[in-house]
């Protein structure tokens, strides 16, 4: 099934990548696990950036989240989250520097 800017999704271990180009990047760090390179992989590992809370008008307002298509850990500890790019949105830059100021230890890597 093709998405609104064009990607074809792809289903690979149960999971539904929603382009060829994330499911290709899943390949390939899956290889790298099973090769020790790195020693975790998460898919959709998902950010609070802004929790909710409760305005003064007393309404609560949700949670501002991130999520990254994948966080992988490093022998020795280093986590790099990666996002497979195609189409940037205004929605997805905002987010991603919230995600970098409030995250300066996690290296982001958009590929």
């Amino acid at each position: 099934m093709a998405n609104k800017y064009g990607a074809k999704s792809r289903e690979i271990d149960g999971h539904e990548f929603p382009s060829l180009k994330e499911a290709g990047f899943y390949l390939m760090y899956k290889d790298m696990l099973k090769h020790g390179e790195i020693i975790k992989l998460e898919l959709q590992p998902k950010f609070t950036l802004i929790p909710s809370f409760k305005g003064k008008d007393g309404k609560t307002e949700r949670s501002v989240c991130y999520t990254a298509d994948f966080r992988l850990t490093y022998p020795g500890g280093r986590v790099v989250v990666v996002e497979v790019k195609g189409y940037k949105t205004r929605d997805y830059v905002l987010r991603r520097k919230m995600f970098k100021y409030f995250n300066p230890d996690i290296d982001f890597v958009e590929v």
